[in-house]
């Protein structure tokens, strides 16, 4: 069965090709038939960024990433992190959308030191508000993720 046109702009992020991406416009059809797909929907509410005031480093880019693609609506970013590698300390200016691409055991450290375990599995889509400072630990197997940042 085909797949009906968007009614928004849209981010849409193949399960099947690791670390692809696609902006869409509203009417195209966003993505294929009996595929798996996560769809991001861009509103047409902007929320503006915030400063960084934290004195602690933004969350993009950092090593290990790859800006897809940008436009005035987001910025994409195909992420690896790397077994017992850590995350420097950053701040998230934005909001944003991940879209896990294996399952990902996550311990996130916050600036007073406590912390928490995160187990995302395959597929696993999260929304995260801007305002947030922390450090990023994989803590077994792999992990990989597309996020989106909304501008």
């Amino acid at each position: 069965m085909p797949l009906p046109p968007a009614q928004h702009d849209f981010i849409s992020v193949p399960l099947s090709h690791k670390g692809t991406a696609v902006f869409g416009h509203r009417g195209d059809i966003s993505g294929e038939a009996d595929a798996r797909t996560i769809v991001i929907e861009l509103k047409e509410h902007a929320v503006p960024p915030l400063a960084n005031t934290s004195g602690y480093l933004d969350a993009y880019d950092r090593p290990h990433i790859v800006k897809l693609l940008e436009n005035d609506k987001v910025i994409v970013w195909s992420y690896r992190w790397n077994l017992g590698e850590p995350t420097p300390m950053h701040f998230h200016s934005k909001d944003v959308v991940i879209v896990y691409e294996e399952d990902t055991a996550l311990k996130s450290t916050m600036p007073d030191g406590n912390n928490v375990l995160n187990e995302y599995k395959f597929a696993d889509t999260r929304f995260n508000r801007r305002n947030r400072t922390h450090a990023e630990l994989l803590v077994r197997d792999t992990g990989s993720a597309m996020i989106t940042e909304l501008k």
